[in-house]
C-alpha cells in the first residue's frame, strides 16, 4: 500500500468511522501529510512499521517553534487519530497513539489579542463602499467586530435571521447549536441594508453573504469570511497581533470590559456557556489591574 492510497483510506476511515465532518477531515489530512512529507521522502508500508515514538516527539517539538497551541493541539488530535487507523490496519504499533505528545494550554495563561478603537477604524475604512466587494466586506467587518460574532456564524446569517422592526438579529449556529438574539446596532443594519440593496447580486439564496464571482450568488463560508478580513488588514499596512476575522471578536470583549460593561454582559454577548471562559478578558483592564495590584515594597521594608 503507497502513500495515495494510504491517504484515500484514512480519508474514508475520518468520515465513516471518526464521525468527523468535511472541514475537519480536509484539516486533519493537512496536518497528517505535513508529517509524512517531513519523516519520509516516500510512505510505504515498510517505513510506517519502522516509525518511533522518538520520530513523533522530535516533529512536534520542531512544530512547537512556528505555531501557536490551538494549531499545535488540533495536529496532534490528528495525529492520534491517523496512528489509530494504522493500528486497525496493521500498519503500525498501537502504543505509537500514546507517543503523541499533549500540548499543555493552561487555563487563563494568555492575554487575548485585540486592535485598538484606532485601529478598528482604519480596518474599516479599508473597505471601498463604492463597490460590491467593498460593501459586503464593510458589513461583514462591522458584524464581527460590533455583534462579536465567530466567521461560521457571519458565513450563516440568514435573512430570515434579521428582525428589522424590533432591531434583533437571531445567531443559530454557534458552537452549542442553541439559537441566540442579539440586539441589531444601527450601523450594522445600515451596513447590511447597503450591501442588499447596491452590491449583493440577484440570487434565490436566503443567506446574507454571497459570492460576487462564479458560482455567482452562493453563500459564503467561514473561510472566505476569514479570507475578506486577512485581506482588508493587508491593505492597511496595521501591525496587529493577529490578521484573522477572531481577532475581532476578542477587541469586542475587551473594548467592553475597558468601557466598564460587566463580565455576565460580556458573556451573554459572545453567548458563552461558561462565565470563565470570559474571565480572561479582565487582564487587559490595566487601570483595574492597577487599583489591586500590590504597591513595590521599598528599599529595607523587605524582611
Amino acid at each position: 500500500m503507497e502513500s495515495y492510497e494510504i491517504m484515500c483510506d484514512f480519508e474514508q476511515f475520518l468520515l465513516q468511522v471518526a464521525g468527523v465532518k468535511e472541514t475537519t477531515k480536509h484539516q486533519y489530512v493537512r496536518y497528517v501529510r505535513t508529517f509524512l512529507l517531513e519523516r519520509f521522502n516516500h510512505v510505504s508500508e515498510h517505513q510506517l512499521s519502522k516509525m518511533k515514538p522518538v520520530d513523533i516527539i522530535q516533529f512536534i517539538m520542531n512544530q512547537k517553534r512556528h505555531y501557536e497551541v490551538p494549531y499545535l493541539k488540533a495536529m496532534t488530535t490528528a495525529l492520534r487519530c491517523f496512528f489509530r487507523f494504522l493500528a486497525m490496519k496493521g500498519l503500525c504499533n498501537k502504543r505509537l497513539v500514546d507517543a503523541v505528545p499533549a500540548v499543555a494550554n493552561w487555563k487563563l495563561s494568555h492575554i487575548p489579542k485585540y486592535i485598538t478603537q484606532e485601529q478598528l477604524e482604519i480596518l474599516l475604512s479599508s473597505f471601498n463602499r463604492k463597490s460590491a466587494d467593498g460593501l459586503r466586506g464593510y458589513a461583514i467587518a462591522l458584524c464581527l467586530s460590533r455583534l462579536g460574532l465567530r466567521r461560521s456564524e457571519v458565513a450563516n446569517l440568514s435573512l430570515d435571521d434579521i428582525q428589522w422592526r424590533s432591531g434583533i438579529v437571531r445567531i443559530s449556529e454557534g458552537k452549542d447549536r442553541r439559537a441566540n438574539e442579539l440586539p441589531l446596532p444601527k450601523d450594522v443594519g445600515e451596513a447590511v441594508v447597503a450591501y442588499l440593496r447596491g452590491g449583493r447580486p440577484q440570487t434565490s439564496e436566503r443567506r446574507i453573504f454571497v459570492r460576487h464571482r462564479r458560482p455567482l450568488g452562493a453563500a459564503l463560508n467561514g473561510s472566505a469570511v476569514g479570507a475578506i478580513i486577512r485581506r482588508g488588514f493587508k491593505r492597511t499596512g496595521l501591525k496587529a497581533p493577529s490578521y484573522g476575522p477572531h481577532i475581532l471578536r476578542h477587541t469586542v470583549a475587551t473594548h467592553m470590559i475597558q468601557q466598564g460593561v460587566s463580565i455576565k454582559e460580556i458573556a451573554d454577548i459572545l453567548r458563552h456557556k461558561s462565565i470563565d471562559t470570559t474571565v480572561i478578558y479582565t487582564k487587559v483592564d490595566i487601570p483595574m489591574l492597577c487599583e489591586v495590584a500590590l504597591p513595590w515594597p521599598d528599599s529595607g521594608s523587605v524582611l
